[in-house]
């Protein structure tokens, strides 16, 4: 018996990094059954609308010479709020002899109107008559020079904030195509965030142009997390995509929630007795745009240029 005991070919050994390993999923998105795209398509749908958003971007551009519609601080002018029941018609035929640009209506009922840099005289002249036919009322004004200055300022800051995001993934990844996916899908964001401030008619205003510089590092915290996840551990590509999919997703999700619960609370906080605040309203769906755009971005576009990454033989030859 000892024998046949020693003289037994005894069964391989499995080695550990053999078995596929099984971490537990938690968090209500565990289970969530994401749509799994071939690569091409899942590169090529996010690229498709960052594509469109481009479009829209330039035709902006052409027809205003900006790529997003300015607001006071960036384009100067004055900026007189209204407490009226007058339609915007109305109002144009009344005040047809001033260089008027834009009429909104805020949600309490007022109609704030937008006049361009005008002379002395002329912003006396308007200054008066406003002042006789509606009382107290509140007037901005902002010179061309200072708006000329935020413009060239607002430029340099996305630029060098791009710049700094740039070389901080490159050196945590020190990857040139994992890297460029990162940033091309915060440059995406970025780019669908400002598309549909100009379909809705955000306008470029301080608030809104802090929320841009937000997006550039909310579109990246998930793209970095799931490109550590994936060349971290590279075996079992895909469950680690899941995996972190779950993390991800939570993440994104609850500062949409969040946002919302801010959009709304500005927005519609009138009807509870307080003033509404546009400010933040326009900022909260600045960034509700660009954290739906960084879903698609991170989850589609990065992990469908991450997957071909690691089977092509350059990615075979550096994480085998």
């Amino acid at each position: 018996m000892k024998a046949d005991n020693i003289n037994k070919p005894k069964a391989p050994a499995t080695k550990k990094e053999d078995i596929e390993p099984s971490p537990p999923q938690k968090g209500l998105l565990s289970k969530l059954r994401f749509p799994e795209l071939p690569t091409k398509q899942a590169i090529g749908l996010p690229l498709a609308i960052m594509f469109v958003s481009l479009l829209i971007i330039g035709y902006t551009f052409a027809t205003t010479g900006t790529p997003l519609h300015l607001g006071l601080e960036f384009q100067g002018g004055t900026l007189i709020t209204l407490n009226t029941d007058k339609s915007d018609q109305q109002l144009q035929e009344e005040f047809s002899k001033y260089p008027l640009k834009i009429i909104t209506t805020g949600n309490d009922g007022t109609k704030s109107l937008q006049f361009a840099t005008m002379g002395d005289d002329q912003l006396r002249e308007l200054t008066s008559y406003v002042s006789a036919n509606y009382g107290n009322t509140p007037i901005e004004q902002v010179g061309g020079v200072f708006s000329e200055a935020n413009q060239s300022q607002a430029v340099l800051a996305v630029i060098v904030a791009f710049i700094g995001m740039a070389i901080t993934v490159f050196i945590i990844f020190r990857s040139v195509i994992p890297s460029i996916a990162i940033i091309t899908a915060g440059f995406a964001d970025i780019m669908f965030a400002m598309a549909m401030m100009n379909l809705i008619g955000i306008e470029l205003t301080f608030g809104t142009f802090a929320a841009l510089l937000m997006l550039i590092g909310y579109a990246v915290d998930t793209n970095i997390l799931l490109t550590t996840k994936v060349l971290g551990e590279r075996k079992y590509i895909d469950k680690k995509i899941r995996s972190t999919r779950a993390t991800g997703l939570t993440m994104t999700i609850a500062a949409i929630v969040a946002f919302l619960v801010m959009y709304l609370f500005s927005t519609f906080s009138f009807l509870v007795g307080f003033a509404a605040i546009p400010t933040l309203s326009a900022m909260a769906m600045v960034l509700i745009f660009g954290l739906i755009a960084d879903v698609m971005n991170t989850w589609f576009l990065n992990v469908g240029v991450l997957k071909w990454y690691m089977e092509s033989p350059q990615g075979r030859a550096k994480y085998g």
